[in-house]
């Protein structure tokens, strides 16, 4: 039986049976150790209005200059090709107030404005990424793992009884599915954060020790050279700025932590007063996420997106 036959068979399956993305994976796993030379993705796609799930299949077959064949099966009783995935006008619109309505790019373009240091494009793309990485590596939760994970999810928001939980899942909309998903797809990041950093935490740490470490720091921007003079003489810069700021004279003092690269990256401007009130080494745990979000950043700078917001 040739790999594509065999692939078709386990789509026709897979389908008929409704079987959950697990049970689909491990056939998936099951083919590829029956052909080690071919490369398989899966992919699926969830409708909303029925929960059902629907599969394709990716199948590179070995030797050179061979191309990409996309497998489907569709069975009779399930939604029709033209309407999978249909998008309604509507569907561009995030919400409407007394009439005004805003649009999906316009709430984007000003939740970025907002959160500058963490523009949310980039934690959208960061999300598609994740996800690639973990379907590539194709290794499922086993029951043990998914409820471990489930427990740190819980006792990380304060959840310490089910009826905690079942109200929180009320507030937030979710459905046991969506919330062992959620769980599952978190504790896949944390996994694959370690296989990314595997060894590189203790060699980065050697190579540039203070790289990062944590700086804690009360940061101003003055109104002027001559009010940033004024706050960068004081012998307290952070009771100087509330004072300042207590009497409407000037801006909030902000209190933030940042890691000695990050002091070395950000650019000095003339009404910018900074002062530092602690530093400690960094943990592993945060030199991982480090490293973490420095390979997802290149990742994302040599990744092809394609937005899907009208013309923009």
């Amino acid at each position: 039986m040739t790999l594509l036959t065999e692939a078709a068979g386990l789509l026709r399956t897979a389908s008929e049976a409704k079987e959950e993305r697990a049970e689909v994976r491990a056939r998936v796993d099951a083919l590829r150790a029956r052909h080690p030379g071919a490369a398989l993705r899966l992919l699926w796609q969830r409708e909303e209005y029925d929960g059902s799930l629907h599969y394709d299949l990716l199948v590179r077959e070995p030797g050179a200059g061979a191309g990409v064949v996309s497998l489907s099966w569709c069975p009779d009783d399930a939604l029709p090709w033209p309407l999978r995935g249909v998008q309604r006008g509507g569907e561009m619109l995030l919400v409407r107030v007394d009439g005004f309505e805003l649009g999906v790019a316009d709430a984007i373009g000003f939740l970025d404005l907002l959160w500058r240091e963490a523009p949310l494009r980039d934690r959208l793309v960061d999300t598609c990424l994740v996800r690639l990485a973990l379907d590539a590596d194709g290794t499922e939760l086993d029951d043990a793992e998914l409820q471990a994970a489930a427990d740190a999810f819980r006792r990380a928001r304060g959840l310490l009884t089910a009826e905690d939980t079942r109200a929180w899942m009320a507030r937030e909309r979710l459905s046991d599915r969506q919330f062992e998903d959620l769980v599952a797809h978190q504790a896949g990041v944390a996994r694959l954060r370690e296989r990314v950093t595997a060894g590189r935490v203790d060699a980065e740490l050697a190579a540039d020790p203070g790289r990062f470490e944590q700086v804690r720091l009360v940061r101003v921007e003055a109104a002027d050279e001559a009010a940033a003079a004024r706050l960068a003489a004081a012998p307290d810069l952070l009771a100087a700025a509330a004072a300042d700021f207590a009497a409407g004279v000037g801006p909030a003092p902000v209190l933030m932590t940042v890691t000695r690269a990050d002091l070395r990256d950000a650019p000095a401007g003339p009404c910018v007063v900074t002062a530092v009130l602690g530093v400690r080494p960094a943990t592993r745990d945060e030199v991982s996420r480090r490293l973490f979000g420095e390979w997802l950043a290149g990742r994302r700078a040599s990744a092809r997106v394609e937005w899907n917001w009208g013309p923009a």
